[in-house]
C-alpha cells in the first residue's frame, strides 16, 4: 500500500503558528494580530480562551486582502 505524502510547499501552507510566530511572520506585534482577529480582519483558531492559533495560509490571505502591517 502507497501512502501519499503532502507537497511540502502545501504543507508550509498549511502550518499552524502560535501568536509570537505569527507577528515575526508578519513583522509585527502579538497585540496588533489580537486586533486584527477581534475585528474580524483575521481568523485565528482559539482552543482555549487566552490560547489561539493561525494558519499561516490565513496570514498569507490577510496579507493579499490589502492589509496594511502597522506595529
Amino acid at each position: 500500500m502507497a501512502t501519499q505524502k503532502q507537497p511540502q510547499a502545501e504543507a508550509a501552507n498549511s502550518a499552524i503558528l502560535t501568536k509570537q510566530q505569527a507577528a515575526e511572520y508578519l513583522q509585527t506585534t502579538p497585540r496588533y494580530l489580537e486586533r486584527m482577529v477581534s475585528n474580524g480582519r483575521l481568523r485565528a483558531l482559539k482552543p482555549t480562551g487566552k490560547l489561539w492559533r493561525v494558519r499561516r495560509s490565513d496570514l498569507d490571505a490577510f496579507l493579499e486582502s490589502g492589509a496594511s502591517i502597522a506595529p
